[in-house]
């Protein structure tokens, strides 16, 4: 399913409103403690994409039912 990129949160402001730093989204993120979006592996040595998504984001702090 393709995702809009408009319903797309940046990491800043998903680690505000999850209360934590943006490396720990991350981390959580890579070891799939949390489901708010995708990992994209980086290319070349470029660094990894992190794609977080305000409907997953808001399931997740209970803001939506499911």
């Amino acid at each position: 399913m393709q995702k809009d990129i408009s319903n797309r949160v940046s990491l800043p402001e998903a680690a505000k409103e999850l209360g934590m730093s943006q490396q720990a989204v991350r981390e959580h993120m890579k070891r799939k403690v949390i489901d708010i979006g995708y990992v994209l592996p980086g290319i070349e040595g470029k660094r990894k994409n992190y794609l977080i998504y305000r409907d997953k984001l808001d399931k997740f702090l209970g803001k939506v039912q499911s």
